[in-house]
């Protein structure tokens, strides 16, 4: 997969539009029928719309024609959808499948998008949102295997064992000093700069990506392995085999891709 994710940020455009678009409605997918172990009835076909029109917003921005309405007014009309369309389902638990579409919403194509709006943040140099995007995949890859290397052979204490219990403090320590190494390399080679934008990276910047994604990527394989407990799984579902859903693989993108794109917005642009 690593091979065909590159070749896709590289192409950018409509191909990586699509590849995010089908990887949010698979996540979608696998996250909505985590509730249905838990007797919970979501809107799947509502939320597929939905995903659709966010993701959209993200590439192309509000005042396109494709795409009328803003992030939260999608929310502010969708939502009022769903709670009436909840009424002539006739479904057990309705509250519980008003909340569980809501969420799923919130959870996936409204942050998984942010990886599209990365990409395309500086339309003047595109190799930049190349750049970016591609660092923060690395920097996720990096940070999981060292954490999974360093937590399987020298890992004894561990960090949240009733929601994760194989992940240890040994383990989190070593993604979050892979990640600071990976962006130090960056700022000492200047990969990152060019000549061509309005970007300007300094040392603070780098510390900031590291910890996004040493910490708060790291946070959100614990948000998804909490999520799986409840329920009482062990994958999102089996459709990459010896890896879980594609859920499984893309939790550490969903909470740092978003936290990195407004980072990168308002403190660097």
């Amino acid at each position: 997969g690593i091979p065909s994710i590159i070749l896709m940020v590289f192409l950018g455009g409509i191909p990586f539009l699509a590849f995010i678009t089908i990887v949010s409605l698979l996540s979608l997918r696998e996250f909505f029928l985590l509730g249905v172990h838990k007797r919970i009835c979501p809107q799947f076909i509502i939320g597929y719309f939905v995903t659709f029109l966010i993701i959209l917003q993200f590439y192309f921005g509000p005042s396109h024609p494709f795409t009328i309405f803003r992030h939260g007014e999608i929310l502010l009309l969708v939502t009022p959808v769903i709670i009436l369309f909840e009424l002539f389902r006739g479904k057990t638990n309705p509250l519980s499948n008003i909340l569980f579409t809501l969420g799923g919403i919130l959870y996936i194509p409204f942050l998984l998008g942010s990886l599209v709006a990365l990409r395309e943040i500086d339309p003047i140099a595109p190799k930049m949102g190349i750049k970016l995007t591609l660092c923060l995949f690395l920097g996720v890859w990096i940070c999981d295997s060292a954490a999974y290397i360093v937590g399987r052979y020298w890992g004894k204490r561990k960090i949240l064992e009733n929601v994760s219990p194989r992940k240890t403090i040994a383990g989190g320590v070593a993604g979050l000093i892979s990640s600071f190494v990976f962006f130090m390399i960056l700022m000492e080679t200047g990969i990152l700069f060019s000549r061509y934008t309005t970007a300007s990276f300094n040392f603070i910047d780098f510390v900031a990506f590291s910890i996004v994604i040493g910490i708060f990527g790291q946070a959100g394989d614990f948000a998804e392995s909490l999520i799986k407990r409840d329920i009482g799984v062990k994958d999102t579902s089996s459709i990459l085999a010896g890896h879980g859903g594609i859920l499984d693989r893309f939790d550490s993108i969903i909470i740092s891709s978003p936290l990195i794109f407004l980072y990168v917005k308002y403190f660097i642009y």
